[in-house]
């Protein structure tokens, strides 16, 4: 199910509806609700088999062996404070707690969105694992053995470079199982590729009126920027001899299956109400990232934008 799926009350669908302003994956992120700190989730099965046989013969049978994955949910969230002084000095205090609550709101969700490709559990123990861990060695793809820059222009030379980035794209898109749902990427990819593939990019609206390009039918996300104005998905990967390389993600999601995200009630949005000097709002989701599947993602790395 949606985030918003989640939200019982205008507080908790308020704060969410401001999230997604800032973090186009939480648009298509699918979730699941668990009981408790962890739970075992059942991942796709891997079993193979089909085999010929004589009349009256037996097959021999394949046996399938459960996998589980076992998440854990982690707290993400903070608290909001308006210092009582604003209702001493005759401000609105209600209306300055809503304008600060969605305004942290905002930024809430451009922070999930970091987290969403770079959380590191090996580097912080508070966090989730994001895609740039989850993904699969096995569902990687390198564009070239010292990186491979995108070219713009229309010279021989040019043109087949960026045919071979097309077909990059296609067996990306190919390599997840059930074909990708969208694609995830730099806003400096993302610009070159609608440039060079004008006849196969097209352009939509979003759900908040912003542009949505499309790769034959198939959404291309820009990751954006964090709060320093960086790029969630940097052009600082090593690949071979280059050190200044991106990466595309594709990604399939679904509700406890393929790429899923785990929680208990979702985004928790609490009035406190006045605590010593201030009005607080609580806000808490606990949740973390679960591939269920391990084709329900792919990486495309060592990109470079010439």
């Amino acid at each position: 199910m949606k985030i918003d799926a989640f939200a019982k009350d205008p507080l908790q669908q308020a704060v969410i509806a401001a999230m997604l302003e800032e973090s186009n994956i939480l648009q298509y992120a699918e979730f699941y609700s668990i009981i408790g700190n962890s739970a075992y989730t059942r991942k796709a099965a891997s079993v193979s088999g089909g085999a010929f046989r004589d009349l009256n013969d037996a097959y021999t049978g394949v046996e399938a062996t459960p996998v589980y994955a076992n998440p854990s949910l982690t707290i993400f969230g903070d608290e909001v404070l308006v210092d009582q002084a604003h209702e001493r000095r005759g401000a609105d205090v209600a209306s300055v707690r809503s304008q600060q609550l969605l305004a942290f709101a905002r930024s809430y969700g451009k922070r999930f969105q970091h987290y969403f490709v770079n959380g590191n559990s090996a580097a912080a123990s508070k966090q989730f694992d994001g895609l740039k861990l989850l993904v699969p060695s096995g569902q990687t793809l390198e564009a070239a053995d010292n990186g491979f820059s995108i070219p713009l222009g229309n010279s021989d030379e040019n043109k087949t470079a960026q045919q071979e980035f097309l077909e990059m794209i296609d067996n990306l898109i190919a390599i997840v199982a059930g074909g990708a749902q969208l694609l995830l990427m730099p806003a400096r990819i993302l610009s070159r590729l609608s440039r060079i593939a004008e006849g196969q990019v097209r352009w939509e609206k979003d759900e908040f009126g912003s542009p949505l390009a499309m790769y034959n039918g198939i959404p291309l996300l820009s990751a954006g920027y964090n709060e320093a104005g960086g790029e969630i998905i940097s052009f600082t990967e090593t690949q071979g001899t280059a050190s200044d390389t991106a990466s595309i993600y594709a990604l399939r999601f679904g509700e406890a299956e393929k790429l899923s995200l785990a929680t208990n009630i979702g985004v928790s949005v609490k009035d406190a109400g006045l605590v010593k000097n201030n009005y607080v709002h609580n806000v808490d989701f606990d949740l973390t990232m679960v591939l269920c599947d391990d084709k329900a993602v792919a990486r495309l790395k060592g990109l470079k934008v010439a």
